[in-house]
């Protein structure tokens, strides 16, 4: 999904300044991200573990298509989808609907059709939207200043998983699925921006599966019910960006909880300096609460350069539990028509496992068009 690129005043607005286009009221736009990341990682037996250290390039691609228009009883009406493809998309294949098997090492495409699809219908200050991954949501580190495409705890995510437990335990974002196709309603209050989200089931690749006539029953109903409130605005302070967002999803099955989902977070420009700033807790259906924190700062050297640095933690609420401590520092750099990013990023305790430690160097080109 994407991940907003929350910058300080050198860098935002500048990516997609280029972008657009127009045709009459339909505009096409398109964005490309260039990657390479380098991660050498230390296992919890104290060696080095060959399965966590890797290096190589990765992209992501994106097309948007927009229309908008007006309805014949005067409302606006805007109506757009994405195709994504990022570098790890594969063909799902399946045999008369056996399931695909681990040995076929395939990865359900389904997402890179799922983005950003939606009809929205304008009255005044109020929006009401139906469709996938459109509508505000957490998806986004506040901490990340420098205008890199991954936040700083993608970065190492999943650094060491042959030692047991190594995702990071820092959460990009809250509880959430905006992603599944629902329908909510947006309301504009000039200071923020207020929404509420519902979605009744199924999961994104489920629901993409079936089609507009499904005939799948499992597959019409793969999720429970989820309800999602989230204001994001200046409050009325200039230079201020605040969020405070709360989701609950129905528990499935006889023993399990509901799954909430919760996060505030603000950044604040002053001059040259940004400074930042989040808390996270989500609590799964076994009623499993995970708490992440960070915090950074943020320099424009000049119009065109930033250099960042933060720190994040995160911890299980549970006896005993590590903390994964991560630190992190950014540049970036924006050229016109292409942003560049470089990232060094450091995390002890990676998932809660001790002595899982990496570090990665991370470097991007984006471009939009």
């Amino acid at each position: 999904m994407k991940k907003y690129l929350l910058a300080t005043s050198a860098i935002v607005g500048s990516l997609f300044a280029f972008a657009g286009q127009a045709s009459a009221q339909t505009t096409i736009t398109a964005d490309m991200h260039l990657t390479y990341n380098a991660v050498s990682n230390k296992g919890s037996a104290g060696a080095a573990d060959k399965a966590g250290s890797y290096r190589g390039f990765g992209k992501e691609t994106q097309i948007n298509i927009r229309h908008a228009g007006k309805l014949n009883n005067g409302a606006g009406y805007v109506a757009g989808f994405s195709i994504e493809h990022d570098g790890n998309d594969k063909t799902l294949v399946q045999n008369n609907g056996t399931a695909v098997t681990s040995t076929q090492n395939a990865v359900d495409i389904s997402g890179m059709f799922n983005e950003n699809v939606y009809m929205d219908f304008i009255f005044g200050n109020t929006t009401l939207t139906v469709g996938a991954d459109h509508i505000q949501n957490p998806d986004f580190t506040y901490t990340n200043l420098a205008g890199l495409r991954a936040d700083p705890e993608d970065i190492l995510d999943g650094v060491g998983k042959s030692n047991a437990g190594a995702d990071n335990l820092y959460a990009g974002s809250a509880t959430t699925r905006y992603g599944s196709f629902g329908a909510g309603i947006i309301q504009d209050l000039g200071f923020a921006k207020v929404s509420y989200y519902y979605v009744p089931g199924g999961t994104p690749s489920a629901e993409t599966g079936v089609g507009t006539t499904p005939l799948v029953v499992a597959e019409k109903d793969a999720g429970e019910t989820g309800h999602e409130f989230m204001a994001r605005g200046n409050l009325g302070v200039k230079n201020l960006d605040a969020t405070l967002f709360y989701s609950t999803q129905d528990s499935e099955g006889a023993t399990a909880k509901d799954a909430i989902g919760r996060m505030v977070g603000a950044k604040y420009n002053f001059g040259s300096i940004t400074v930042a700033g989040e808390l996270k807790r989500n609590t799964s259906s076994a009623a499993v609460t995970t708490d992440s924190r960070s915090g950074a700062i943020g320099y424009a050297i000049d119009k065109n350069i930033t250099v960042a640095a933060g720190l994040m933690e995160a911890e299980k609420k549970q006896p005993g539990a590590l903390t994964e401590d991560t630190k992190f520092v950014q540049v970036g750099y924006n050229l016109g028509p292409v942003v560049a990013g470089l990232a060094y990023v450091t995390s002890d305790n990676i998932g809660g496992t001790t002595g899982n430690d990496a570090k990665g160097l991370y470097f991007q080109l984006s471009s939009a068009f």
